[in-house]
C-alpha cells in the first residue's frame, strides 16, 4: 500500500464525479428520476473511492490529510459531498444534485490541478499538535456546509423568481420548465437554514478550537493572523443569517443572498486569505 494508490484513487473519483454529475444535469434538464437514481449511484461510487484514498493515505503517511493546501481541497471536497448526501436524503430531493454535483466536481479537477498537488512528508513542530485534527475537520465540515447552502440559495432565488413570473403571466412558466422542477420555495429556504445552522456550529468549532490550540503554540487566543480575521469575519456572516432569520422573520430572498455572501467571505477565507497574504496559515500553500 503506497501513497500513489491513494491518489490514484482519488483522481479516478473525479471521473465518476463528473459522470455523476452528466447524470444528475440530465435528470434535471429532461425531468427523468431514473437518471437521476443513475446518478446518485455514481456519486456514491465516487464518495467510496475518495474516501479509501484518504484512508489510504492517512495509513501511510499516519495522520489525516489536512496540512496543505490539496490535502485540505482532497478532505474538503470529501466533505463537502458528505454533506449534499445527507442534504439529499433528508429532502429526498435529487435536483440540489444538478447544481451541486457539477460544482463538487470543479473543485476535485481544482485540487487535481494546483501546482504543488502533494501530500507533505513531515509536519511542522508548530502543527504538531492534538487539536490540529478536530480543528481542520471542523473547518473542512464548515466549508462544505457553506458550499451546499450556497447551491441551495440559488436554486432558491432560481425558484423565486420562477415563482413570481408565473403568477404574473402563465405563460412564463413554459420558458422556466426545468426551475419548475425545484423544490418548493419554502423547502428550499427551510434547508438553507438547516444547512447553515449546522455549517455555524462546525464554524464556531473551528474558531474556538482554534483559539485554545493558538494560546498553547503561541501564548495568545487571538492575533488578528488573516485567516483568523476572516474566519471571524465569515461567521459573523452566518451569526448574522441566524439571527435575522430566528428573531426578525427573516425569509427567503434576504437569508439566501446572506448565504451566498457567507459562501464568497468562505471561499475568500479558505483560498484568497491563502494565496495573497502572509500569516501564520502561510503553510497551507503547501
Amino acid at each position: 500500500m503506497t501513497e500513489q494508490l491513494g491518489l490514484s484513487l482519488f483522481k479516478f473519483s473525479f471521473w465518476i464525479y463528473l459522470v455523476s454529475a452528466a447524470c444528475y444535469l440530465k435528470a434535471l434538464i429532461q425531468n427523468r428520476a431514473s437518471d437521476a437514481r443513475l446518478g446518485r449511484v455514481f456519486l456514491y461510487a465516487a464518495f467510496a473511492l475518495h474516501t479509501a484514498s484518504i484512508v489510504v493515505i492517512s495509513i501511510v503517511i499516519g495522520r489525516l490529510p489536512l496540512l496543505n493546501l490539496y490535502e485540505y481541497m482532497l478532505s474538503f471536497t470529501w466533505a463537502a459531498t458528505l454533506v449534499y448526501l445527507a442534504v439529499e436524503l433528508l429532502t429526498k430531493n435529487w435536483s440540489l444534485g444538478g447544481f451541486c454535483v457539477p460544482l463538487m466536481s470543479a473543485f476535485v479537477l481544482f485540487a487535481m490541478r494546483l501546482p504543488n498537488a502533494k501530500i507533505d512528508s513531515s509536519v511542522m513542530p508548530a502543527l504538531q499538535s492534538a487539536w490540529r485534527t478536530p480543528h481542520i475537520v471542523s473547518g473542512i465540515l464548515a466549508y462544505g456546509a457553506s458550499m451546499v447552502a450556497f447551491v441551495l440559495a440559488i436554486m432558491y432565488l432560481l425558484r423565486e423568481r420562477a415563482d413570481l413570473r408565473t403568477a404574473a403571466d402563465e405563460k412564463a412558466a413554459k420558458t422556466s420548465f426545468w426551475i419548475s422542477r425545484l423544490p418548493a420555495a419554502k423547502l428550499l429556504d427551510r434547508s438553507i437554514y438547516r444547512t447553515v445552522a449546522f455549517g455555524f456550529l462546525m464554524q464556531t468549532l473551528l474558531v474556538v478550537i482554534g483559539a485554545v490550540w493558538a494560546q498553547i503554540a503561541w501564548g495568545r487566543y487571538w492575533g488578528w493572523d488573516p485567516k483568523e480575521t476572516w474566519s471571524l469575519i465569515t461567521w459573523l456572516i452566518y451569526a448574522t443569517y441566524l439571527h435575522t432569520h430566528t428573531t426578525m422573520g427573516w425569509r427567503g430572498r434576504k437569508s439566501a443572498w446572506l448565504a451566498i455572501i457567507g459562501f464568497g467571505a468562505t471561499i475568500f477565507t479558505f483560498l484568497g486569505v491563502t494565496y495573497f497574504f502572509q500569516g501564520l496559515h502561510s503553510y497551507a500553500t503547501g
